[in-house]
């Protein structure tokens, strides 16, 4: 995992490191030069998850499975440093 600056320039305010792991499909909007499913982000400190999925150009419309340190989350939930992103598309099976 190499650290990553969304917008590739500094970031104003007091910023942190998150992890964002991306799933399945999902894969395709990690930042380039990311690990194969996960990167770590400088972010700023009041950031949402709904915040960094944009950041990530992920579409409004696409399902999402969203999980902070484990546990499920909404768009609204601030992030603090050091906490895990988990994004999945919906899972369908029978």
């Amino acid at each position: 995992m190499r650290d990553r600056n969304l917008d590739g320039r500094g970031i104003m305010g007091e910023a942190m490191e998150i992890e964002v792991r991306l799933f399945a499909t999902l894969r395709d909007y990690l930042p380039p030069g990311s690990s194969q499913f996960s990167c770590k982000l400088q972010v700023k400190s009041n950031d949402t998850v709904g915040d960094i999925l944009k950041k990530l150009n992920l579409p409004d419309e696409m399902p999402k499975i969203i999980l902070v340190n484990g546990v499920h989350s909404t768009l609204e939930r601030v992030l603090k440093r050091g906490d895990v992103l988990s994004v999945f598309p919906p899972v369908a099976g029978g």
